[in-house]
């Protein structure tokens, strides 16, 4: 029998079934699709392996910032916001984020003069992985001589975020800053290519060379220039009492909708009260047409141009300065086949045409600020070359007064300001920015903070520096001496809040009845008590019920005699108000400054409640200065930013007076205007709900000619035609106001009406008014109030004096060339 096809069947019997077998598990040679939950459940263990932090939190940065700055800078006696990116990673939270000034202990600081402690809040809600940028407000303090925070340059802000319930601390930040000179101030650029304006770092108007002499020699930074990226949100506040440390805007192609409606405002009413606008005109100002910024504009463009060579001839024969011409063009010249853009300028009736310049540029006063145009762009690289462009660039765009060069013994260039020579007048505030509130920086006479005036030249003619409207100043002091910053800063100590308290100190309190009061309600009680009462029960034949209507009387009675004294069974709270509504003609938004006293014979805590968050509040002090004594106890108030600004916790101590000072853009409902050609047809238009008594009106005409023309009373949408007559000084005023005015306002008044706060052409509505202005309520709410506001009306303006330029340049007296195109040469637009 042969086996061997037996063998064989059975060996390939073997291989099939090992074959078989072995299929399977070449699946693992293919990719297969992963199990969905499989994967799942891997991915959740590597995020439980590594989990992510509840939050992440970027750095506290001030909103106005210096890119090329490490620190933060802030400003000394202004209110300024910041801002810090937060991230919640794992799950929504709600929290409160407080901010704080701090000292190194991390315990916020007092308030100057007074014995309270001042922290912001504001609610946060932070979605699950969304990164959210949290906007906050800081009181930037002055800083004590000897550097009482932390050093004399440091100043320490403090972020906590706490959970809404419960109060849990989750992140806390420290960031230290760096205070800014009392006389510096921020120049902001808003343009579609921002470093197209790096050139501005390096200009002499910006920082002006090294003044002094020997030791005291040091750099003078007047403007700190702010470039933020075109790409991201704009940087700038959204409140306009935050917007005090900025000087100068340059606006060259954003698009304006580029800013939140809240922003626009802020920079109107920063505007109306001293802000300067410049506007670089080809790339600007169609996109400006329709925009918040076109009913202030000085000019519209017509058409676009090519400027020439010819173009810039009357330029120069005005703003170019006979220099040494060693290495720079003194005057701005092209190439015979070259061109600049530009634009055809349509003025405003009410702008005027900076002299000197072909049409090309053209200035419009608003309120007390201005708005300023160009027909060529600000960043062409023919126009930075020009040898004249920092004398011209100081005097017609920053409308400072005119400035002179030199050399120290050491060799170093100077530079000071020709009819206001002296190192102390280089770093004086009043030159650097034009922003004014008569709140804070009004005072009568020499040495105004209102302004820089009038002063003699050696040659016999009279000049008036750009920002002037008042007598010379004599230098300044100190400004961390005296607590205080130089212009524009929350100011305590200012005339205006110095009368305040003063009046406060004798007015607050209960007023008692007197005794004719007294007289008269205790006959009335008794007529009624003992003859009226008998004589109604006798008549109804039950004369008996008199003596059970004996009590009932007198209970009414009390009732009776506490409403007309406004008097609390128990206890007595009193509120006296001194305020001050600072206008600028046709514009409904005012400056309301509130000094509240509040008196009680209880201990009481008080809610100061603003109807918008565009405020700011703070305790104000009894008396300057003041440091709280060993046994004197530091409260703790809280300023609330929601949907309306909330200063709480204002503790008043049994049989007391604590004062408050805050502030507020406020909204009238109407404006005040002067309408007619001429002073003979001059009319006071009163568009606002406001009821006003006493209302005068001074006109400062040529010469210095004071004229007043009184109205008395003056009701709400009354017009009436102003007769001026001639006037002394502004005391006529006074002398015709009434009594009550005299004893309730007459510190004010005479401010107000004081001849050094007017210049040539102004014209002043003063009047005050007993109603209860709008914008605050106070819980709980006092029994008996005492309300006064002065109402200061800025109905026109005098036209600014004439630009000057320069005496000579800087080459006359240096080799040192400063080239402001230099630094932008790659990004210069091309020539057209």
């Amino acid at each position: 029998m042969n086996s061997t096809p037996v063998f064989t069947t059975g060996l390939r019997l073997a291989l099939i079934l090992l074959f078989a077998l072995a299929l399977p598990g070449c699946r693992g040679c293919f990719q297969s699709d992963p199990d969905p939950d499989a994967q799942k459940k891997e991915d959740e263990a590597k995020q439980k392996a590594k989990p992510k932090p509840d939050f992440d939190v970027g750095r506290l940065q001030i909103l106005l910032r210096d890119e090329g700055n490490a620190r933060n800078l802030v400003k000394s006696g202004h209110w300024m916001t910041a801002t810090q990116q937060m991230t919640a990673n794992n799950f929504d939270f709600h929290a409160e984020l407080q901010s704080a000034v701090t000292d190194r202990s991390r315990t916020p600081v007092p308030v100057q003069n007074t014995a309270f402690r001042l922290t912001s809040v504001r609610p946060v809600v932070l979605p699950k992985g969304q990164r959210r940028a949290l906007e906050t407000t800081f009181f930037i303090p002055n800083i004590p001589p000897g550097g009482g925070i932390a050093s004399p340059a440091t100043i320490w802000l403090r972020n906590t975020l706490r959970a809404r319930r419960g109060g849990r601390e989750v992140h806390a930040a420290d960031e230290p800053t760096t205070a800014m000179p009392a006389y510096q101030y921020f120049f902001v650029v808003l343009a579609d290519n921002p470093d197209h304006y790096g050139y501005l770092k390096r200009l002499d108007s910006i920082v002006p060379p090294v003044v002094g002499e020997g030791d005291l020699a040091e750099s003078t930074l007047h403007y700190r220039v702010i470039l933020p990226p075109a790409d991201r949100r704009i940087p700038v506040p959204s409140q306009g009492l935050t917007w005090t440390p900025i000087a100068y805007l340059l606006w060259d192609g954003l698009r304006p909708d580029r800013l939140s409606p809240d922003q626009q405002q802020a920079m109107l009413d920063w505007l109306h009260w001293g802000g300067q606008i410049l506007v670089s005109g080809p790339g600007s100002l169609d996109l400006l047409r329709g925009s918040f910024l076109e009913p202030y504009l000085p000019a519209l463009a017509a058409e676009a141009i090519a400027l020439r060579s010819e173009d810039f001839d009357e330029l120069n024969r005005g703003w170019s300065l006979p220099g040494t011409g060693k290495k720079a063009v003194a005057t701005l010249t092209l190439p015979a086949d070259k061109t600049l853009v530009g634009v055809r300028l349509h003025p405003h009736p009410e702008a005027v045409a900076v002299p000197a310049t072909n049409g090309l540029v053209w200035e419009r006063p608003v309120g007390a600020g201005r708005v300023v145009v160009t027909a060529f762009s600000l960043s062409d690289r023919p126009v930075l070359n020009w040898g004249s462009f920092d004398s011209f660039f100081n005097a017609c765009l920053l409308r400072r007064p005119a400035r002179v060069f030199r050399a120290t013994p050491e060799g170093e260039p100077d530079v000071q300001w020709l009819d206001w020579p002296g190192f102390a007048f280089m770093q004086d505030g009043r030159f650097v920015t034009g922003l004014r509130y008569f709140s804070r920086d009004a005072v009568a006479g020499p040495g105004s903070l209102n302004s820089v005036g009038d002063r003699t030249t050696a040659a016999g003619g009279s000049r008036r520096s750009p920002v002037a409207v008042s007598k010379a100043p004599e230098p300044l002091p100190n400004a961390a001496a005296s607590g205080q910053t130089q212009v524009a800063g929350w100011n305590d100590t200012s005339d205006v809040s110095e009368a305040a308290r003063q009046t406060l100190r004798e007015a607050a309190g209960i007023a008692i009845p007197a005794a004719g009061f007294v007289f008269r309600v205790l006959v009335v009680y008794l007529l009624v008590l003992v003859p009226v009462n008998w004589l109604v029960f006798r008549a109804f034949g039950r004369v008996e019920w008199a003596w059970l209507a004996a009590p009932a009387i007198a209970i009414a009675g009390a009732v009776v005699v506490v409403r007309l004294a406004q008097l609390d069974i128990g206890f007595a709270r009193s509120r006296t108000e001194i305020a001050v509504l600072e206008v600028q003609a046709g514009y409904s938004s005012a400056h309301l400054t509130r000094y509240t006293a509040l008196y009680t014979s209880l201990s009481t805590a008080y809610d100061f409640r603003f109807e918008h968050d565009a405020a700011a509040a703070m305790p104000f002090p009894q008396r300057v200065p003041h440091a709280p004594g060993p046994q004197e106890s530091i409260a703790d108030v809280t300023l609330r930013r929601d949907r309306q600004l909330t200063l709480s916790g204002f503790q008043v101590a049994s049989n007391s007076t604590g004062l408050v000072h805050s502030e507020q853009m406020q909204d009238l409902g109407g404006d005040l205007q002067l309408t007619g050609p001429d002073p003979a047809n001059w009319t006071v238009q009163n568009g606002t709900p406001l009821l006003l008594y006493d209302t005068g009106v001074l006109y400062k005409a040529a010469a210095g000619r004071l004229e007043l023309a009184w109205i008395g009373k003056l009701e709400a949408e009354q017009s009436v035609k102003l007769n001026f007559r001639p006037a002394k000084s502004g005391g006529d005023y006074l002398n015709a106001a009434g009594e009550e005015a005299r004893q309730t306002l007459g510190r004010l008044l005479e401010l107000a009406c004081s001849d050094a706060l007017l210049s040539d052409g102004d014209v002043r509505l003063v009047a005050w008014t007993d109603h209860a202005l709008p914008g605050l309520e106070i819980r709980p709410q006092a029994s008996q109030e005492s309300l006064r506001t002065l109402v200061l009306v800025h109905l026109r303006r005098g036209l600014r004096p004439p630009p000057q330029r320069d005496r000579n340049l800087r080459l006359d007296v240096t080799d040192e060339l400063v080239q402001p195109a230099a630094a932008t040469e790659a990004l210069i637009r091309p020539l057209g």
